[in-house]
């Protein structure tokens, strides 16, 4: 079989691969001296880079030692000023005497028994403020403020039998002062709130007190507190004491406070409701016949004898069951043995007496007193819906703003002009006085209807003249969470289904 033979390539087909291939090799060779070029501007870029960052460690090294010792110095400072401020640091104790009432025991025991009652209390705050702040300072001072009318205060505790009519609370008040130069027992005033507008004035103080550790609020008995209290809701730093009973708005807002109590320092009950020792009528009645016998004498005497009931009734205007107590005297007394008093409804020994008691040299004036009971106004009708709840009758608008505001802020008592049975008789702090016309009574019945009744709708107190519905709600401008009435007091069914 015959072999086939390939023929050799063409020299010059060879030579022309040849050259293919060392153009091929330069462009590789000059690929490779781009990529040198590239890699050594990036060496190049690296080391600039390098020596800029080192620089700038440097510089943040640097600035980093300044800053470390300004840190230094201002912790320093900031210790120091912890431990001035620790110095100045205190706890804030408020205390409303007329409604937060120290014990029997302290008040019957005098200067001993305040400086016990400012000792114990301060001791009890002091162990109450580490139970609920283990880190608080040990340096901590305990300021003590109490506010009171006293001679209301000093009255209530007689009448309650606490005093003897012959002792006073200012030994107490001595011995409380004198126990710490922390303890403060203070006269108010005798006018209405003066305790209240302290107390609240000192609240704000201390709150915005950078020093304050922290406020204990012993005045919780007192529904008027309320509007300083609910713009702190959730504050640590207040504390509400209990003595007596939490007033009702107070009650709601104690969930949102600390609470605690003193049983050792505070009653656990008010002072019992004071009353007044003779009746206006009595009283009235007293004036009118002292007068009576002062007329018929030659030379009357230069101030005539009163008691404490009397001059607080002094510029009350005459009822008229006064009218039943006369003299029979005439007009013109030519002989002073003509003339004889007479006597009121209830008989008197002096009534009994003959004319001839009388002599021509005028005697002492004698009072009569009618110490009759008053006769009281028929009992209130009670309103009630179908669901037994109280009603307040709807009453007409106020005769003009400008007289409902004076009456407003003249602070009339409205037991006493509206009921005539005011419970504290003398020593209210509210403004008794002359009696009301029918326009300014009916004025008074709609600024007591805007308090809050603490029995609610279900009062059954006949006397009871504050509101049991909110007043408020019919206004377009009527906010719900602003309105101190509560929402149960709100869109009660006012359709009158039974009238007691």
């Amino acid at each position: 079989m015959d072999a086939i033979w390939a023929s050799p390539p063409c020299p010059s087909q060879v030579a022309m691969n040849l050259l293919e291939l060392r153009k091929r090799y330069g462009g590789v060779l000059a690929v490779e001296e781009c990529k040198d070029r590239l890699i050594q501007d990036l060496f190049f870029e690296v080391e600039t880079l390098q020596f800029v960052l080192h620089n700038e460690c440097a510089k943040f090294e640097h600035r980093a030692h300044f800053l470390n010792r300004e840190l230094d110095a201002y912790k320093s400072e900031i210790g120091d000023l912890k431990h001035n401020q620790a110095k100045l640091s205190y706890v804030s104790i408020l205390v409303d005497g007329d409604c937060m009432n120290f014990n029997d025991a302290f008040i019957k025991e005098g200067h001993d028994g305040g400086r016990k009652a400012a000792l114990l209390l301060r001791q009890s705050v002091e162990r109450y403020i580490r139970d609920i702040d283990a880190q608080a300072s040990p340096s901590l001072q305990y300021k003590v403020c109490v506010y009171a009318n006293t001679p209301g205060l000093e009255k209530a505790y007689r009448e309650a039998k606490v005093l003897r009519s012959n002792e006073t609370l200012d030994p107490f008040i001595r011995g409380f002062n004198m126990e710490s130069s922390q303890c403060d027992f203070i006269d108010a005033g005798n006018g209405k709130e003066c305790s209240d507008v302290k107390i609240r004035a000192t609240f704000e103080r201390d709150i915005l007190d950078v020093h304050c550790h922290h406020i204990i609020f012993c005045a919780a008995t007192d529904n008027g507190y309320a509007r300083i209290l609910g713009s702190h809701r959730g504050s640590k730093r207040i504390t509400l004491v209990e003595g007596a009973p939490f007033a009702w708005e107070i009650e709601q807002l104690s969930s949102e406070f600390r609470t605690t109590s003193f049983p050792a320092v505070f009653r656990s009950l008010k002072l019992p409701a004071r009353a007044s020792s003779f009746s206006a009528v009595a009283t009235a009645s007293a004036n009118i016949s002292m007068t009576a016998r002062s007329s018929s004498t030659s030379t009357p005497p230069s101030s005539p004898p009163r008691d404490y009931a009397t001059i607080a009734k002094a510029n009350l205007p005459l009822p008229s069951s006064t009218s039943l107590i006369t003299s029979s005297s005439s007009s013109s007394s030519s002989t002073p043995s003509s003339s004889s008093p007479t006597t009121s409804q209830t008989p008197s020994p002096t009534s009994s007496s003959s004319s001839s008691s009388l002599s021509s040299t005028a005697s002492p004036p004698t009072l009569i007193f009618d110490i009759s009971p008053t006769p009281k106004s028929p009992d209130k009708k009670l309103h009630y819906n179908a669901r037994d709840q109280r009603i307040d009758p709807p009453l007409r608008r106020p005769s003009s703003k400008e007289n409902y505001e004076r009456l407003r802020t003249a602070k009339y008592c409205n037991q006493y002009h509206l009921q005539d049975d005011c419970p504290f008789g003398d020593g209210c702090n509210y403004r008794h006085g002359r009696r009301l016309r029918a326009q300014n009574l009916h004025d008074l019945r709609c600024i007591s209807r805007t308090s809050v009744c603490a029995e609610g709708l279900w009062c059954a107190n006949r006397k009871c003249v504050c509101g049991h519905q909110c007043p408020f709600e019919e206004r377009d401008d009527h906010m719900l969470e602003e309105c101190r009435f509560p929402e149960e007091m709100h869109g009660v069914d006012r359709v009158v289904t039974r009238v007691e």
